[in-house]
């Protein structure tokens, strides 16, 4: 079996498991629909939300849906240690972290598209004007954030505090692509406010630093 039918695999092995109990996207669902239900109260519905709040917002309930995501995902693989079998397998072990990207990934997306449509509704923001682009920065920002959250799951997997420090260490380490991801929603909800090159630089950044990084020094994170 070569490394592309091994990562194939660990992917399928993933979202099967999920799709059993289905309570990885359900649980992240759930959470993000109450952010969005109290912040909808807390600013009264506003019937005019500037497109700048709005952005702000949006991303805010899609961080911590993400780091709820990763804890969940990382606590389903440390259950009667299931995490263990990839470890003895004879595969490059970046492999396992590429695989528990994707499938971590794809089910944040799915559980996101709810959110954001649940966002608009309950919000009353405009339909996003340049819409591709509205696409493209969400799959890229929930891309970057559930692998650089799939990454500190692994530093934290053996801590009995990890459900508190992938969120507390996935926040700072993500102020820039916070911000990046932010002013380019806003540049999509309202393309009269102009979105440097530079915020699109450090979105691809990150994808390039959490894409490169585990393949680097993964097998010794798993060591230690």
């Amino acid at each position: 079996m070569n490394s592309v039918q091994v990562f194939w695999t660990l992917v399928w092995k993933d979202l099967r498991a999920e799709m059993r109990g289905g309570r990885f996207v359900v649980s992240c669902l759930s959470f993000g629909v109450l952010m969005v239900l109290i912040v909808g109260m807390a600013l009264n519905a506003a019937p005019h939300l500037p497109a700048s709040w709005a952005s702000g917002l949006l991303w805010m309930v899609l961080f911590f849906t993400t780091a709820l995501a990763m804890t969940r995902h990382d606590a389903k693989e440390q259950e009667f240690g299931g995490w263990m079998g990839p470890w003895l397998a004879p595969i490059d072990r970046s492999l396992v972290f590429y695989a528990r990207w994707c499938a971590a990934w794809f089910m944040v997306l799915v559980a996101s598209v709810g959110l954001i449509a649940l966002f608009f509704i309950i919000l009353n923001v405009p339909f996003p004007v340049a819409f591709g682009t509205f696409v493209a920065v969400v799959a890229a920002g929930t891309l970057a954030l559930s692998g650089a959250g799939t990454l500190l799951a692994t530093l934290a997997g053996q801590s009995s505090l990890r459900e508190v420090l992938v969120p507390i260490l996935l926040f700072p380490i993500s102020i820039p692509l916070f911000l990046a991801l932010i002013r380019l929603t806003w540049h999509a909800l309202d393309p009269a406010v102009i979105a440097g090159a530079a915020w699109v630089e450090i979105v691809g950044a990150y994808l390039v630093v959490v894409g490169v990084l585990p393949w680097l020094l993964y097998e010794l994170i798993l060591e230690v």
